[in-house]
């Protein structure tokens, strides 16, 4: 069969998928990507035939929660308001789900389908994406979740279709309590913001707007169940497979050193998106630098800015792949990325989460593609999960204490219960389906649901 991917250009979105896109060509079905310009380059190293689907000049490239969306956020300011007088309020467990959806997921979507959008108005990726996907005529079309025009696209040519998500699926539970809290009596009619998103899509090429648009025929999700939300899509998991850009082997890599490893990696989407927040650093390299420890941190330039002296046991690279270095670490410290908590439970390694505790997880667009530093968007949920698990620990790094952040240290490499309960986690893990196995859950699904 023939299966297109629709994805949001950035790495964080593309890697995840790269190993069921090579299980589906291993076995024999085609496959492509199709993107924006922007992507094309990242899914062509990857070995997977990129598309792009409209020129650079109709099309800029996306900066999803960085843009301003000055309008559009003041919409979503009166919605939330109206929901909090319905009861919405801080202590309600779902608020952060909220609060990640319409700060930072729903102005992805903006990038490529507008908000309360007139379909008469020129949209030049959906119209290459439709145009594309009419011409392939795929059997199946699998579409990122900050890509919700792409259910559109499949419904146009026929295919049968799946969203596509590796992280909380704060998306689909929002909706779920947006519909809740708008169905008690005497509650007032608030535009959905999953349905004016997709509107301006939908109408144009005479879609219906209804759940299976919103959240796929099926959707698939690699992340751990238990990390949650429960939501009403059809979810049918899938294990997950850790890949990213990849690079030769460090020739100091191997052998693993008789004393313990520790990497640090705080994420690229972190440096990428984030203004400023760096000035826990030198106090994280000051409580390691006290301990027996090699110690392997991925940071750049902006990252190090107030770091006086790298310690001694301190190895500072940009950028090593973490399913080469985690093997080797008997801990990993790092931001609360699905694609970092990920390579640490596959390979059985405890954690320490770096977390703004007490601060607000709210976007703030400071312009030039860049937000002004708040608590990781995700970080929250994956801290519970892992802490849960008994896998690992919060470090606060809203108040950085050395003394603090190396008993934690010590304490997550000393103690056994985290290193067992790391492994028990795998085991947990192993029981989901891999992409190989997938492949035919897949063909089954699409024979199950094509038009």
């Amino acid at each position: 069969m023939r299966v297109q991917f629709a994805i949001w250009p950035a790495p964080a979105h593309t890697y995840p998928l790269a190993p069921l896109a090579w299980a589906l060509k291993s076995a024999g079905h085609e496959v492509v990507i199709a993107t924006h310009p922007g992507g094309v380059e990242t899914i062509a190293s990857m070995g997977i035939t990129p598309v792009s689907v409209c020129d650079i000049d109709s099309m800029p490239i996306p900066m999803g929660p960085g843009r301003a969306y000055e309008k559009e956020r003041a919409d979503l300011a009166e919605i939330t308001a109206a929901l909090e007088a319905l009861g919405f309020d801080a202590d309600d467990p779902d608020r952060e789900h909220w609060d990640v959806y319409s700060q930072y997921y729903l102005p992805a979507q903006w990038d490529f389908a507008p908000w309360k959008g007139d379909p008469n108005e020129p949209l030049p990726f959906l119209d290459g994406l439709v145009e594309f996907t009419k011409a392939w005529q795929p059997d199946l079309v699998i579409w990122d979740a900050c890509l919700p025009a792409a259910a559109v696209a499949a419904k146009v040519a026929g295919a049968a279709h799946a969203r596509w998500w590796t992280a909380p699926d704060v998306f689909c539970r929002s909706i779920d309590k947006f519909k809740e809290l708008t169905s008690k009596p005497g509650a007032p009619e608030l535009p959905n913001p999953a349905v004016e998103t997709v509107r301006a899509a939908a109408e144009r090429y005479g879609v219906e707007i209804d759940d299976e648009l919103l959240w796929g025929q099926w959707t698939i999700n690699s992340q751990p169940t238990e990390i949650g939300p429960e939501v009403s899509a059809n979810v049918v998991p899938m294990r997950w497979v850790s890949y990213s850009s990849q690079q030769p082997m460090p020739d100091w890599l191997y052998p693993v050193p008789e004393r313990p490893r520790v990497a640090v990696s705080l994420g690229l989407s972190e440096r990428a998106f984030m203004e400023g927040g760096w000035d826990h650093i030198p106090v994280l390299l000051n409580a390691l630098s006290e301990l027996d420890v090699e110690v392997v941190a991925t940071l750049d330039e902006q990252q190090l800015a107030k770091v006086e002296q790298i310690p001694e046991n301190v190895r500072v690279l940009p950028f090593v792949p973490l399913d080469q270095l985690v093997p080797t670490c008997s801990l990993l410290i790092h931001h609360g990325g699905v694609g970092t908590v990920m390579p640490a439970i596959l390979n059985s390694v405890p954690q320490l989460l770096v977390d703004f505790v007490g601060h607000s997880i709210r976007a703030n667009p400071s312009g030039a593609a860049r937000l002004a530093r708040s608590r990781y968007s995700l970080g929250p949920a994956l801290a519970r999960f892992t802490l849960a698990k008994g896998a690992g620990l919060v470090l606060n790094v809203a108040e950085p204490d050395a003394a603090v952040m190396r008993e934690q240290i010590r304490r997550v490499l000393e103690e056994k219960s985290f290193k067992e309960n790391a492994q028990r986690l795998l085991k947990e893990i192993n029981s989901v389906p891999g992409p190989a196995e997938y492949v035919k859950i897949l063909e089954q699904l699409t024979l199950d649901h094509q038009s």
